[in-house]
């Protein structure tokens, strides 16, 4: 039988809230930037890395799991947040590809970043950098010159507000094909998991 849904209960939330499931590759970064929003009727659930096995079929595998323990609620929503960085080189890039077919197949929603989530941390605060092969680190450099303080284990410190979440989106959406299913210049997914949900009002950060 399987477990109820991991629902977090408290007397804002409605009963039926929906689960916004995000499986990443990331340890830190995605769980602490998802918690920056507030809803009473969705719930952000991020399976991160723990065990170091951050390549796309191990992300890719914990959601599966979590799919196979847990009850799934109608409007349930599934995400893979991958990074493309190396896993587009040599023999990386057919694994990933697989990965993304498997999803296809699967109703699981995709966002890609190329090179890496920081992209989309740095979209925030700048507009797409001239330059288009950056390295993570490099756009981790980026984001430390428009913030300060920037580190990469400590994404809740980041003066993100409402505004620059709105921002980001239009910036990801102009950038974003979504014909491309592994994305070789740099773009970035992540903003269509919160892009309705922003514009509607149903989620908002944290004042």
């Amino acid at each position: 039988m399987r477990k109820k849904r991991p629902i977090q209960r408290s007397e804002e939330r409605t009963r039926d809230a929906t689960l916004v499931v995000i499986a990443s590759e990331d340890q830190f970064a995605v769980k602490q930037y998802f918690d920056l929003f507030h809803s009473t009727r969705i719930q952000f659930h991020v399976l991160e890395t723990e065990d170091g096995k951050s390549s796309p079929e191990h992300v890719m595998a914990r959601l599966e799991k979590y799919l196979d323990e847990y009850s799934v609620g109608a409007g349930d929503q599934f995400w893979l947040v991958l990074d493309t960085d190396h896993w587009i080189e040599g023999s990386h890039l057919p694994n990933l590809v697989e990965v993304v077919k498997r999803c296809r197949q699967k109703g699981i929603s995709v966002a890609l970043s190329n090179p890496c989530f920081e992209l989309w941390l740095l979209l925030h605060f700048a507009d797409f950098p001239a330059e288009s092969r950056l390295t993570c680190v490099q756009i981790g450099e980026l984001i430390r010159a428009k913030t300060v303080t920037y580190n990469k284990t400590k994404v809740f410190n980041l003066p993100i507000t409402q505004s620059r979440v709105s921002e980001a989106i239009g910036r990801a959406r102009e950038r974003f094909n979504p014909q491309d299913m592994i994305p070789t210049e740099p773009q970035t997914g992540v903003h269509l998991i919160i892009d309705d949900l922003m514009r509607k009002g149903i989620v908002r950060i944290h004042q």
